[in-house]
């Protein structure tokens, strides 16, 4: 049974791709498309990697610091991902 834990991770990841494909659809210059998703990738895993930097001798300080580099990369990725989808239904689109 699947539980709203297990489902968080899927639905960051699913948020950031949608993400990434708005920002490819909208109509801004682009470094302020790369701008605000720079922002929007990076303020989540602050959450888990300024405690950790401020703490390193912590418990759980690897723990926090080994999930929030790995929020950033998954964001990063997703973000890209829904870009290019963007991009390729786009160009899909324009054939048809």
């Amino acid at each position: 049974m699947a539980t709203f834990s297990k489902l968080v991770p899927y639905l960051y990841m699913a948020m950031f791709i949608v993400i990434g494909w708005r920002l490819y659809v909208i109509r801004w210059h682009v470094g302020l498309k790369a701008l605000s998703g720079a922002a929007m990738v990076i303020a989540p895993p602050l959450l888990f990697i300024l405690p950790a930097l401020r703490n390193p001798a912590g418990g759980m300080a690897g723990l926090a610091m080994a999930t929030g580099i790995g929020m950033l990369v998954m964001g990063v990725l997703c973000l890209l991902g829904g870009g290019v989808a963007g991009w390729l239904y786009t160009r899909l689109k324009r054939r048809a």
